[in-house]
C-alpha cells in the first residue's frame, strides 16, 4: 500500500477494519513518509498508523536496498520480490507505472467493494463507507465504486 492510500483510509476511519481483512505491507519509505515525517509535522494519523505497525495490523517490509528508493519505486521493487496480490494506490503517476510493468493495483474505494462482495459488510455499510472516503478520492473512483455497490444484490 502506498502512503496516499494509507492516509486516505485513515482519515476516513476505515483503515483498521480493512487492515484486519487484508494483509497490508508497506516498504520502509512509506513508513518514513507517513509515520516519521507525519509525526514531525504533527499529523495525528501518523500516530495511528505507527500503532497499527506496532500491533501487526500493518506489516513493515524487511529492509532491502529498495527501501532507499522513492516510495513508488520501492513499491514496484517490493511487489516484484514478494508474493503480493496487488498494490493499493490511487496515485495517477504510480498507477501508470504499475500498468506499464504489468503489476495489478487496487484503488482505495475498491477495497470497500471487495470487502462488501465477500460478505464481510453489507451493501448499506459499503455505501456508507464510500461516503466517508469520498472527500479523499476522485469523482471517477467514487462514481464507479458506487455503481458497483448499488448493483450488488
Amino acid at each position: 500500500m502506498d502512503a496516499d492510500c494509507l492516509i486516505k483510509l485513515t482519515k476516513a476511519g476505515l483503515k483498521e477494519f480493512i487492515c484486519k481483512q487484508e494483509r497490508i505491507v508497506i516498504p520502509g519509505t512509506v513508513k518514513r513518509e507517513v509515520v516519521d515525517a507525519g509525526k514531525s509535522k504533527g499529523h495525528p494519523d501518523a500516530e495511528l498508523i505507527e500503532e497499527n505497525i506496532r500491533h501487526g495490523l500493518i506489516t513493515l517490509a524487511k529492509e532491502v536496498a529498495s527501501d532507499h528508493l522513492k516510495g513508488d519505486q520501492a513499491l514496484v521493487a517490493m511487489f516484484k520480490r514478494g508474493r503480493y496480490t496487488a498494490v493499493a494506490t490511487d496515485d495517477t503517476k504510480l498507477t501508470r507505472i504499475l500498468q506499464a510493468t504489468g503489476i495489478p493495483f487496487v484503488l482505495p474505494a475498491l477495497l470497500i467493494f471487495s470487502i462488501c462482495r465477500r460478505g464481510l459488510i453489507d451493501k448499506a455499510k459499503g455505501l456508507n463507507w464510500l461516503e466517508r472516503l469520498s472527500p479523499f478520492i476522485s469523482e471517477e473512483e467514487y462514481s464507479v465504486t458506487k455503481l458497483l455497490l448499488e448493483e450488488m444484490s
